[in-house]
C-alpha cells in the first residue's frame, strides 16, 4: 500500500499541480475556486476508478500483455516526469486565466494533468500488480490530498512562494523518474520470464 500511495504521489503530484491551480485560479472567487478543485479531483477519481475497474478487460480484449502495457505506462511518466525536474510544473504555464472554473476544471486539470496517460496506465498495472482495493484505496487518499491542496493553494503559495514549490516539483519529478524506469525495467523482467 505504501509503495502505491508513494508512486501515485509521484505521478499525480500535487505539488506540482499546486503551482498550476493557483495560475489558473487567480481571478475567481474562493467558491469559483472550490467548484473547479472539487469537479477536477471528482472527474479524475471516477476516471481512474474506471482504469481500475475494466483497465484488464480493455487489455484483454486488444490482446496487450500486462508487460507491454507496464513498460508502456514507465515510457508515459518520462515526459511530465522530465518537465518536473526541468520547469518545475508538470506541464506549461498559460497566459490567460478562465472565469468560469468548469473552463479548466475538466481540461486540463483533471485530465491530462491530474489522471493523465501515466496515471491511467499506472492504475492499470497497479490493479494487477497489487489488486483492486489497494489501487483505489491509494490514489484516492493521494486525490484527498490534492483536493485539500487545492483547497489551500492561496495560503501554501503565501507561505511558500512559487520557487520552493518549483524546488519540491523538482523532487518529486527525480522519484518520478525512477518510477518510470522501474516500470519499464519489471515489465521489461516480466516479458523476458513469459516468453
Amino acid at each position: 500500500m505504501a509503495q502505491a500511495i508513494a508512486s501515485f504521489f509521484a505521478i499525480i503530484d500535487p505539488v506540482g499541480c499546486i503551482l498550476i491551480f493557483h495560475l489558473f485560479t487567480r481571478g475567481l472567487t474562493y467558491r469559483q475556486k472550490v467548484i473547479s478543485a472539487v469537479v477536477a479531483v471528482a472527474a479524475a477519481f471516477f476516471m481512474l476508478l474506471g482504469f481500475s475497474l475494466g483497465g484488464q478487460g480493455v487489455l484483454e480484449f486488444l490482446g496487450i500483455s500486462p508487460e507491454s502495457f507496464q513498460v508502456a505506462a514507465g515510457l508515459l511518466l518520462l515526459p511530465p516526469a522530465y518537465r518536473l525536474v526541468m520547469e518545475g510544473q508538470p506541464a506549461p504555464e498559460q497566459a490567460e486565466t478562465p472565469n468560469d472554473p468548469l473552463d479548466f476544471a475538466l481540461v486540463p486539470l483533471a485530465t491530462p494533468l491530474i489522471a493523465g496517460p501515466g496515471a491511467l496506465a499506472a492504475t492499470t498495472s497497479f490493479t494487477q500488480d497489487a489488486g483492486e482495493a489497494t489501487t483505489i484505496a491509494a490514489f484516492s487518499i493521494v486525490l484527498l490530498i490534492t483536493l485539500l491542496s487545492f483547497l489551500s493553494a492561496d495560503l501554501l503559495f503565501r507561505l511558500a512562494g512559487a520557487p520552493l514549490l518549483r524546488v519540491l516539483a523538482r523532487i518529486v519529478g527525480i522519484v518520478l523518474f525512477a518510477i518510470a524506469v522501474d516500470f519499464v525495467l519489471d515489465g521489461a523482467k516480466a516479458f523476458v520470464e513469459a516468453a
